[in-house]
């Protein structure tokens, strides 16, 4: 069972919080796991919309992808032979 507690800061962590998660889990073991926001930088986000334009307005320069693994595959083993 897979219980997450999102909080904003590490200051939100209270007595309150505390006992309820004890009255929750009592005897059982428990895991915390403690991640930091992930914040993607500007000139990403701004490499991202750039590309999303792009391929917008040129939808037959995309790859599809099962067709592009397909033939390479083949590719690879036309080669082995």
């Amino acid at each position: 069972m897979n219980t997450v507690f999102h909080l904003s800061s590490a200051d939100e962590i209270n007595e309150d919080l505390i006992k309820s998660i004890k009255a929750a889990f009592k005897n059982k073991p428990i895991s915390v796991t403690v991640e930091e926001d992930f914040s993607i930088l500007g000139w990403q986000k701004e490499e991202v919309i750039r590309r999303a334009k792009y391929a917008e307005e040129n939808p037959d320069s995309l790859l599809d992808f099962d067709d592009f693994i397909e033939n390479f595959e083949k590719k690879l083993l036309d080669e082995k032979s």
